[in-house]
């Protein structure tokens, strides 16, 4: 029999130094905790994030969306086999389900906008809509939000020739309305003491008045908040700080807040109004863009109301879904004072 003299054997210890290497973090690894490492303290630091260049706007305004980005990366490091990173960006995962699952969890059960059943929501319903100015179809987007059956339509973008265009439909079925600027409220409840209000732009983009509900007296603040660009922000920010005050200096125990606020509810320019008053959404409710949404600028606040529904409604000619909700007499949210 021929002597083999060409296979080299691994000692016990070569074997034990091989396996160590192949436990040992890899270029990937390092590359998949980096990121995780970053992704996390978008998260959990957000509101560090300086505003500058848009920055803070745009990281705040899709914050929700970096789950879907994790999600992806702990993919990636689980076909790659980098056991190693795929720890942290489980671990940015899990932190991700922390803070926005019970965002989910919190909201309200969808309901059909159109013909929802008395046994799926109750209470009376209102409804906000950005038309957006010179929409071709304003006329189609309102009868849809007539279909709904809201008793409360709140619109913005009301350029002059839309008004007169969705005028005769809107005053047709609703017995009172209020409108300042650009600003309009229709309603199938008695409306008085509108005022405009000053929240930062040369023209009303907002205003004030008593509902008459079925459940008594409601302070409506009907508003649209100055539009933001990434150079620019401080226009939207002032004027959610004024309307932040006005709210928290009102003592009327039931209190809506409708329309369009150019803030996602992670934008931190939003937080001292999410800290006196309620959003009432269905899941996360983005309604913008509308071709696909991503965001959520158009809300329903409130305060001493419990809501039995929520939806969203897409409306022709305009770049919002527009965002409804059905209401019901609730506990008065105790007031959270906050810095200005």
């Amino acid at each position: 029999m021929e002597k083999d003299t060409g296979t080299t054997y691994a000692t016990a210890r070569q074997r034990g130094l091989l396996e160590a290497r192949r436990r040992r973090p890899r270029a990937r690894d390092w590359v998949v905790c980096l990121f995780a490492g970053l992704l996390m303290a978008l998260l959990f630091g957000h509101g560090l994030v300086p505003e500058v260049r848009g920055m803070a706007l745009a990281i705040e305004s899709f914050l929700p969306w970096v789950g879907a980005v994790i999600a992806a990366l702990l993919i990636v490091a689980l076909l790659s086999k980098a056991w190693f990173g795929a720890l942290p960006a489980a671990a940015a995962l899990v932190s991700w389900c922390v803070i926005f699952l019970p965002v989910v969890a919190t909201g309200i059960a969808s309901a059909s906008a159109a013909g929802a059943s008395e046994e799926a929501v109750s209470g009376w319903s209102v409804v906000t809509q950005n038309l957006r100015a010179g929409n071709p179809d304003a006329d189609v987007a309102v009868a849809k939000l007539i279909k709904s059956g809201a008793d409360v339509v709140v619109l913005q973008e009301l350029s002059g020739p839309t008004l007169e265009r969705i005028s005769p439909l809107m005053d047709g079925t609703f017995a009172h309305r209020q409108v300042a600027g650009t600003v309009g409220v229709w309603s199938r409840f008695p409306l008085s003491q509108g005022r405009p209000l000053a929240l930062g732009l040369g023209w009303s983009r907002a205003l004030s008045m008593q509902l008459e509900s079925p459940d008594g007296p409601v302070q409506l603040y009907a508003v649209h908040l100055p539009s933001v660009r990434p150079s620019d922000v401080t226009s939207r920010n002032s004027g959610l700080a004024k309307l932040s005050r006005m709210v928290e200096a009102d003592p009327s125990p039931r209190i809506l807040v409708v329309g369009d606020f150019n803030a996602a509810n992670t934008d931190r320019a939003f937080s001292p109004l999410l800290a006196i008053l309620d959003d009432a959404r269905s899941g996360f409710g983005f309604t913008w863009p509308a071709s696909l949404p991503a965001t959520r600028p158009d809300h329903i606040l409130f305060r001493g109301f419990t809501v039995s529904g929520a939806s969203v409604i897409s409306s022709p000619g305009t770049d919002h879904l527009a965002t409804m909700a059905w209401l019901q007499p609730g506990p008065t949210r105790p007031t959270v004072s906050f810095q200005g």
